[in-house]
């Protein structure tokens, strides 16, 4: 068994939870009526940010492992909806993101 290095678990980890909030972003910019530009523009960055941090995880991981780690961005994108835009999860949204986390974990 191959050990995976944690600085590009972390990495993966880190871009897929910084995705969530761009997206959570972006669903700003196109639903309010002020600061659209702001919440766009923050979106941007951060999708720029996280494909910064996701081109270093895959210099210390294979894209085999890192690219099913990122569905974890699945779950913080439903994560920060709920939270920042009140969006509801349902019972059967809950397990899709656990068998998502679970199949996160087989990769790692």
């Amino acid at each position: 068994m191959v050990a995976l290095p944690l600085a590009g678990i972390t990495l993966v980890v880190a871009s897929a939870t910084i995705e969530g909030f761009a997206q959570v972003c972006l669903k700003q910019s196109a639903t309010v009526v002020t600061e659209k530009r702001r919440w766009l523009w923050l979106g941007i960055a951060l999708f720029v940010l996280e494909a910064l941090l996701y081109s270093g995880a895959l210099r210390s991981l294979d894209i085999s492992t890192a690219y099913p780690m990122g569905a974890l961005s699945f779950v913080s994108v439903t994560l920060f909806s709920s939270w920042l835009l009140n969006e509801t999860i349902t019972r059967k949204r809950w397990l899709g993101l656990g068998l998502i986390v679970c199949g996160a974990a087989l990769v790692v």
